[in-house]
């Protein structure tokens, strides 16, 4: 139990010195030697438990994207009204980037502009995390909130695409700012383009806290 502990300590170690350096100095910039001097490892140690610095790229976010798949569901629990619902989904979300802006940093500016992302565990996660947001889409055509011909997945790209810009533009500009500075502006043109006519969305009734992309493919299903 001891030694499992220490290589999950040491694992660990890694992971946090490379998160650190790659949202320091940048993905290129780092080298395997600066990852294994900042975990106070030799290089050869390092390379017990990675295969290399990609590697290590691909694994940082994974933990993250998974907690955040595991609270979403918890933190829509109860809310009615797929506008609200939405509104919890955006606020939640750019509250839990502001929580971990090195994950984020490393997901937005290095993570997804790899060729390999598309093929890694995190990339399908990231897919069940916006999943969610069909299901909300498909809720407010089914209640009358939104646009009978609505289609669920332009709007999901549509509304991650507005999440995704928000969130690298902050992060380009050294996280200088709130991330919630005019998102109530923002969050009212969504709304405008997914309601449906003569529709009020449901009354906000829960609180909110102060807190990327798929393919085409499957009616727009990854951007």
């Amino acid at each position: 139990m001891a030694k499992t502990n220490l290589k999950r300590n040491t694992k660990d170690r890694i992971i946090n010195s490379a998160k650190k350096l790659f949202a320091d100095q940048g993905y290129q910039k780092t080298t395997v030697m600066d990852i294994s001097k900042q975990a106070g490892l030799s290089e050869a140690a390092l390379y017990e438990y990675f295969q290399g610095k990609e590697d290590l790229l691909l694994a940082i976010p994974d933990l993250w994207v998974s907690e955040l798949i595991k609270d979403l569901k918890e933190q829509l629990f109860g809310i009615k009204g797929a506008f609200n619902k939405l509104r919890k989904y955006l606020w939640w979300y750019l509250h839990r980037i502001e929580e971990a802006p090195l994950d984020a940093k490393i997901v937005y500016l290095f993570l997804k502009t790899n060729a390999n992302f598309m093929s890694t565990e995190v990339y399908s996660n990231v897919k069940i995390l916006y999943s969610n947001l069909i299901d909300i889409f498909e809720e407010g055509k089914a209640s009358g909130e939104m646009k009978f011909d609505l289609n669920p997945y332009f709007a999901r790209t549509i509304f991650i695409g507005t999440m995704e810009h928000i969130v690298t533009r902050w992060l380009l500009k050294d996280m200088s700012y709130s991330l919630f500075e005019n998102l109530e502006e923002t969050f009212d043109l969504l709304v405008d383009a997914f309601k449906a006519k003569d529709s009020r969305p449901a009354p906000n009734n829960y609180p909110i806290p102060t807190t990327g992309g798929f393919s085409r493919s499957e009616k727009m299903g990854e951007r």
